[in-house]
């Protein structure tokens, strides 16, 4: 849907190098290499969106709420086709409590976040949050039942999420090390047909049971990605 994941690859190593820079530095030099100067977005604006970002997501993606996902160290390609996704309505944008930052307290959904987004903001929000690391969770799991996960894993999913979900250059998500709650909410999506998902993957999705379900979440919670 966003073919641009050559540009951003070749990006990645830059934005890497200036990690010790300021946000809005950083920002204004991916927005400079992501579009024309005269329709770059302005670095204040993009890093003041991506503090309302983190006020979910916690600070460089790594959340620390249930319900919320990680989204630090995904790739860039994903994270910029989900925001898309949810501005065309093809994600589900559930209420949530921001848990941080100036609106604690508040209800917001992701269609209000994303609403008025242009794609040189999406690009350039989705680089920050590719370039920042995945922090896994403190989780227990059940031992047992993630076995039978990874069962089905190898047998179903591996294909398309290899190293057991995590390899963020796959631009399927990061499932390893992901809260719990937020795996089990979008299995809940995928079945009951509220989110899009690719024609390959749901003939997958419609042979799992609550059972199947519930063990592939604990195989990827006591993962971890891929670095």
């Amino acid at each position: 849907m966003l073919q641009h994941v050559c540009g951003l690859a070749g990006r990645a190593g830059a934005i890497a190098a200036m990690g010790r820079m300021g946000k809005e530095f950083l920002l204004l030099l991916v927005t400079a290499a992501i579009a024309p100067a005269s329709v770059v977005a302005s670095a204040q604006d993009i890093a003041a969106i991506i503090d309302d970002c983190e006020s979910c997501h916690g600070r460089g993606g790594a959340s620390a709420w249930k319900d919320i996902p990680v989204i630090g160290g995904m790739s860039a390609f994903y994270l910029d086709a989900q925001l898309h996704a949810y501005q065309d309505g093809y994600r589900p944008c559930g209420e949530v409590e921001y848990p941080a930052g100036p609106e604690r307290g508040l209800v917001g959904d992701m269609c209000e976040a994303v609403d008025g987004l242009d794609a040189t903001q999406i690009a350039a929000i989705a680089d920050y949050f590719a370039e920042q690391v995945f922090i896994v969770p403190d989780q227990q799991a059940d031992r047992q039942l993630a076995e039978q996960g990874e069962e089905l894993h190898e047998r179903l999913c591996a294909k398309c999420h290899s190293e057991g979900g995590g390899l963020a250059f796959d631009d399927a998500g990061i499932l390893a090390g992901q809260w719990r709650g937020y795996l089990q909410q979008s299995f809940r999506q995928f079945r009951a047909g509220e989110r899009w998902q690719p024609e390959k993957m749901a003939p997958t999705v419609e042979q799992l049971d609550d059972r199947d379900v519930e063990a592939l979440v604990e195989f990827y919670v006591t993962r971890a990605p891929v670095e």
